[in-house]
C-alpha cells in the first residue's frame, strides 16, 4: 500500500537537493476511505532542469511550474481546492492546497509518500490505521528492513582492533554528519489524520487537540539522536558485531527507532464505531470542480509550458523519477 510518501524516506531526495525540504499533510478521513488532505510543501526552489541556461528562470515562474508539478503528478485524486502558491522570504517555493481522493489506500500526493500505511474497518466495526516505518529501514544507510533482517557474520576482531575500527568509524560520522546537516538535517516532515469514531488506541503516533493523531520527522532531531548514540562504545560496538552501519554510516536500530518515535514496533491509531463520515464528500467535490477550472486560470497555471521541467528533483514523486511514479519519504 501506498499513501502519502512522507517521512524519512526522502533522504536521498535530500541529498539531490541540497536545500530545506518540509511537508505538512492534515488528513481528514470517511469511513468508506474517501477524504481530503490540506498539504503544504516548502521545497529549495533551485532549478532541476537538466539542460543549460544562460539566464536562471523567474522566481514566480519557478513557483508557477512547481505548483503545476504538484497538481498534475499527484495520483488518485479527484479535485484539488483553495490551492495557492509563493515564494518565500528565503527564496524557497511554497504550494498550499486541499486534495479530493475517493480512497485513500489509492491517493498518491505529488509531495513524496509514506510507505508502510495500512487503513482498514475493524471486526467491531471501528478503522486501524497503522504505520511501520522500520519496515523501511533498509533505505536508510545503515538501517534495516525489519528488526528480523538478517545481519552479515563479521570476523572476529582482538580487543586493539575493534578500538581502532571504532575509532574509524566515529571518525568517519563526523567527516560524513556536516553534508547530513546540509540535507537530511533540514527536513521537516509532518503528517496528520482524523479517524472517524472514537480512539480507543494510540500507540508511537502523538495525540493532537482536535481528536486526530499526528506523525512527525524532524531531520535535525534525527541527527542529533544518531550524534549521541555514536559516543555509546557499547552501541556502536553491538552493531558493528552484528553488521549494521560501517564506512561512515551510522547504524540505525530499533534503539534509534525508539529514540526517533518512541517505539520499535507499528505506529497504531484506532477508533470504535459509530463511524460517521466528517463531512459531505460529494457535495464539497462537487463545488471544487465547479470552481477548479476558473482557479486554474486565476492563479495562472493554465499558462505554464507544456514539457517545462519539473520542480521536484527525481526520486521525489516526479512520474519516471521514483516508486509507483507520482508520488510525501519525509
Amino acid at each position: 500500500m501506498r499513501a502519502l510518501r512522507l517521512t524519512l524516506l526522502v533522504a536521498a531526495a535530500a541529498a539531490f537537493v541540497g536545500g530545506c525540504v518540509e511537508t505538512k499533510q492534515d488528513v481528514t478521513l470517511n469511513p468508506d476511505r474517501s477524504g481530503k488532505a490540506r498539504v503544504e510543501i516548502v521545497m529549495s526552489s533551485m532549478p532541476f532542469a537538466m539542460t543549460p541556461s544562460e539566464d536562471p528562470p523567474d522566481p514566480k515562474v519557478r513557483a508557477r511550474q512547481f505548483a503545476k508539478t504538484v497538481l498534475d503528478g499527484s495520483k488518485g485524486v479527484e479535485t484539488w481546492t483553495d490551492v495557492s502558491y509563493e515564494m518565500t522570504e528565503d527564496n524557497r517555493t511554497r504550494f498550499v492546497g486541499t486534495a479530493y481522493f475517493k480512497d485513500f489506500l489509492d491517493m498518491q500526493l505529488q509531495s513524496g509518500e509514506m510507505e508502510n500505511v495500512t487503513l482498514k474497518a475493524t471486526e467491531d466495526g471501528g478503522m486501524l490505521l497503522r504505520m511501520n516505518p522500520q519496515q523501511s529501514m533498509g533505505k536508510i544507510p545503515g538501517g534495516r528492513e525489519t528488526p528480523d533482517a538478517p545481519e552479515a557474520p563479521q570476523p572476529e576482531m582482538t580487543e586493539e582492533q575493534m578500538q581502532q575500527r571504532l575509532a574509524a568509524e566515529r571518525a568517519k560520522w563526523q567527516q560524513m554528519k556536516p553534508m547530513m546537516m546540509m540535507t537530511l538535517g533540514k527536513m521537516k516532515m509532518e503528517a496528520a489524520f482524523h479517524l472517524p469514531g472514537k480512539l480507543v488506541e494510540v500507540k508511537g503516533f502523538q495525540k493532537t487537540p482536535d481528536g486526530g493523531v499526528r506523525f512527525a520527522f524532524d531531520g535535525a532531531k534525527m541527527i542529533q539522536i544518531i550524534d549521541n548514540l555514536m559516543t555509546d562504545d557499547a552501541y556502536v560496538r553491538e552493531n558493528m558485531l552484528k553488521g549494521r552501519g560501517g564506512m561512515g554510516q551510522p547504524p540505525i536500530d530499533e534503539k534509534a527507532m525508539r529514540e526517533l518515535f518512541g517505539t520499535t514496533g507499528p505506529l497504531v491509531a484506532r477508533t470504535a464505531a459509530p463511524l460517521k463520515p466528517a463531512f459531505d464528500y460529494a457535495k464539497e467535490v462537487e463545488a471544487a470542480k465547479a470552481a477548479y477550472p476558473g482557479m486554474i486560470k486565476e492563479l495562472g497555471l493554465d499558462q505554464v509550458p507544456e514539457g517545462a521541467p519539473p520542480m521536484m528533483p527525481p526520486g521525489f514523486g516526479v512520474p519516471g523519477g521514483g516508486k509507483g511514479g507520482a508520488g510525501v519519504g519525509l
